[in-house]
């Protein structure tokens, strides 16, 4: 189906729910304060911290935040805090609201989305591969949502509380295999250290725990995310320790978060659960702008009933790359790369091996039909190739992707080529953003097979081609020291 797009109609969409929002704001907040130390970081770099759960230093502090998108094709974007952008266009207005004291925090982000969108018979798109950023989701065209809420109580150096922020493990800006921003966040309770905290001469730790709250999977039963997190900090290296585990899934089993929690130190029945081991270590050199990490993590499951040690690393998953601020003497040039590797192990067909997020029981690791974890999925990779000029008021990024899924699935696999600009003005009390992608899909819904490669033909709908653009708008409205 060919979408017929209509730019009056498009336009005023655009005026009705600008000009409702900013009624609807400015009689809340009427007499505020334009005090301006707001600064994102640029898009690419715009991952929450697992450390910290409240978005401002400030002790009150209130943002109103207008996105506008507009998509030709296959749904786009990733890393996006859960929002979709499918085929059409559509407005995103939220107003983001943080109080800090001595010993509890509070946050809320309200959303309200209003989306025109197009249906479109696209391939099907099943089991593990379901849940990429490019498959539609059904009705979820207009909604209001509470994201990035929650509350934390603090207490000499620790805290503890249930929210849903979102939040992102691993040194990576654009992918981790433990949790990113790609999907809305599920809530959790959480307990921790507030910051790195000293330990020794030049050495900082940080530590936390998190239990989800109950999820459903797609068969009714409740399942359950667990973890703990450890960070190490010296001079310029850091070091992260993970295990997260997800439990529960069966109706014959009963299982709360009460349990899920309990077998991160006792690992209850945990031959029934899957388990992720991550680690990563990021290495500075300030006086020449590099940084380079590398994050391995191992994933976990029942082999068939042999031996866990034997098969553990046959579906080893890495994630590398480097970082450079400072190019020709400038240094607000910037440039890096980043390679995400979770392709099966070259003897899937042979032994026991395990793939990421694959299982059913636990909706292929996703939540509300996004992947919480990389956003390229199982048996994938994703190389990510950018550069561009970043300060502290403007940036301008151009990045290159391209990204496989189902490697060892099918041949031949889906392959996707992007070309992406992202932009940042800050100005006072307001910060502008810019995003584009076009992005072009070979074999997409894996419909083609040998024969087309060696006769280089495509099969119908193969081929997909996507241009998304999307503007947002952040505006300060109170900042209280």
């Amino acid at each position: 189906m060919k979408m017929k797009f209509n730019f009056s109609n498009y336009i005023t969409n655009i005026v009705i729910c600008f000009i409702f929002n900013s009624y609807l704001f400015s009689q809340l907040f009427y007499n505020v304060s334009q005090n301006n130390d707001f600064d994102l970081e640029m898009i690419e770099n715009s991952k929450n911290s697992i450390i910290y759960g409240i978005n401002s230093n400030n002790r009150f502090s209130i943002r109103y935040i207008q996105s506008i998108y507009y998509n030709s094709n296959l749904p786009n974007l990733e890393n996006h805090n859960g929002f979709y952008f499918p085929k059409g266009y559509g407005i995103f207005s939220s107003i983001s609201i943080n109080y800090n004291s001595k010993f509890f925090s509070i946050s809320a982000d309200p959303t309200i989305s209003r989306l025109k969108t197009y249906l479109v018979d696209y391939p099907h798109k099943d089991s593990m591969f379901s849940v990429l950023n490019d498959v539609p989701i059904k009705e979820l065209n207009n909604q209001f949502g509470l994201r990035n809420s929650g509350i934390r109580f603090n207490y000499h150096g620790l805290s503890s509380g249930f929210g849903n922020w979102n939040q992102w493990w691993g040194p990576g800006i654009h992918n981790s295999l433990v949790l990113s921003n790609n999907s809305e966040s599920f809530y959790y309770y959480f307990f921790g250290t507030t910051k790195y905290n000293h330990f020794y001469k030049d050495i900082f730790y940080h530590f936390k725990f998190i239990v989800s709250d109950k999820m459903v999977n797609w068969s009714g039963d409740e399942y359950f995310f667990s973890a703990w997190f450890f960070n190490i900090k010296y001079k310029y290296l850091e070091i992260g320790l993970t295990r997260n585990i997800l439990s529960g899934g069966y109706d014959n089993i009963k299982w709360s978060s009460k349990d899920a929690f309990i077998t991160l130190f006792n690992n209850n029945k945990i031959k029934y659960w899957d388990t992720i081991d991550d680690y990563y270590i990021i290495a500075k050199f300030p006086e020449n702008g590099i940084e380079l990490f590398l994050e391995i993590g191992y994933p976990n499951r029942s082999f068939g009933g042999k031996s866990r040690k034997i098969y553990s690393d046959h579906s080893k998953g890495s994630n590398l790359g480097l970082r450079k601020k400072g190019v020709f003497d400038y240094k607000y040039l910037v440039y890096g790369f980043e390679y995400a590797r979770l392709v099966q192990g070259i003897y899937y067909n042979i032994l026991p091996t395990p793939n990421w997020y694959d299982n059913i029981k636990y909706n292929y690791s996703s939540y509300k039909m996004r992947r919480w974890a990389a956003h390229s999925g199982a048996d994938s990779d994703d190389l990510l190739i950018y550069f561009g000029y970043s300060d502290k008021n403007k940036s301008l990024i151009y990045g290159i992707n391209f990204e496989r899924h189902g490697v060892t699935f099918h041949f031949p696999p889906e392959v996707k080529f992007e070309n992406r600009i992202s932009a940042r003005i800050n100005f006072k009390n307001y910060s502008f953003y810019l995003f584009y992608e076009n992005e072009y899909f070979e074999h997409y819904g894996f419909v083609d097979s040998n024969e087309n490669v060696w006769t280089e033909t495509f099969s119908y709908q193969s081929i997909q081609r996507t241009n998304t653009l999307l503007f947002k708008l952040v505006y300060n409205l109170l900042n209280v020291k």
